[in-house]
Formats: C-alpha cells, structure tokens, sequence
C-alpha cells in the first residue's frame, strides 16, 4: 500500500479509510473486466484531505495474471468514450493525459475522466500490473480541474511504482 505521508502532508492529513472490502476494478461503460470476478485478496486506502483526494486499490488473483485484465481494461478503454456512471446522475467521458504520468506499456495504463453533473470534476486513474497483482490509483484535486488531477497522479505515479515493485 501507498505511503502518502511524507509527500504529501498536509494533503493527506484526513486519512480516512483502509479497508478489505471487495470492490470492482474499473467499470468503464458499465461493462466489469470479466477476470476481476477471479479476485481472491484486495485492498483499499483512501485518503481525503483539503486540497486531494486518492483511492488505491490492490487486488490479487489466484489463476488470473495482471496482464489479462490490463488487456481486458485496454478492450474496454478502445471503445469506450462516454458512459453514465451508474446510480449517480453523472456522464464519464473518458480522457488521456497529457502527459501520461507513466509511458503506457503492457503494465501500465492511465487516463482521466471528466465527470460532468452538477458541476465539472476530473478524476485520473493509474493502473499498474505486476504477476498476478493488479494495482489501481484514482487521484482527484478539491477544486476538479484536469490539470490538477494530472499532475497530481503524475506525482503519485513514482510512488506507486516503487512500491508495488517492493511488494509484488
């Protein structure tokens, strides 16, 4: 799990949740990835401070490798532009940085979305693959704007690398 402490105090001061509950990777489009059913471990830390907000999940799979759904997200990402986000009154249209914050690869996949309801807000979404772990990162700025939300997990990116690499 992501230590966000040291890098990020006093965003990260209204550290709010850490939980094992079992959640769904991205659902893009409504469509779930069809291995994430597979799911055998998980965790989630949220932090929600003043000026961020971060949610990192970690799932592990028995028979599943990361790969398979990194390709079956990339499916999804390939013709999903637009969807509703279900029981939330929101439209996701789906974005990439620019910049991404890490060069997609066959581990790596990144993207925003713009949520748009009531108001405008911009959430970013780092997805790394290792084995037979998936990790996720979703990153948000309080005020929603994209370039905020960008560089925020442009910065987190390093962090969440190094620590999947020492963990998996």
């Amino acid at each position: 799990m992501l230590n966000l402490d040291a890098k990020f105090h006093p965003e990260t001061a209204q550290y709010t949740d850490e939980n094992t509950e079992a959640w769904k990777l991205i659902s893009l489009c409504k469509a779930s990835l069809p291995s994430d059913i597979k799911r055998t471990a998980y965790r989630e830390r949220i932090w929600d401070g003043e000026s961020v907000w971060v949610r990192q999940y970690v799932v592990g799979y028995l028979k599943v490798p990361g790969r398979k759904l990194a390709d079956e997200l990339r499916s999804v990402l390939s013709t999903c532009k637009e969807y509703e986000v279900p029981d939330d009154g929101r439209t996701s249209t789906i974005l990439r940085p620019s910049p991404p914050p890490l060069p997609d690869g066959p581990d790596v996949i990144t993207f925003c979305e713009r949520l748009s309801g009531k108001a405008i807000r911009h959430q970013c979404t780092l997805v790394l693959v290792r084995g037979n772990f998936v990790m996720q990162v979703d990153a948000a700025a309080s005020n929603g704007d994209l370039a905020a939300g960008s560089a925020l997990i442009a910065k987190i990116a390093p962090l969440a690398v190094a620590a999947f690499e020492k963990a998996a």
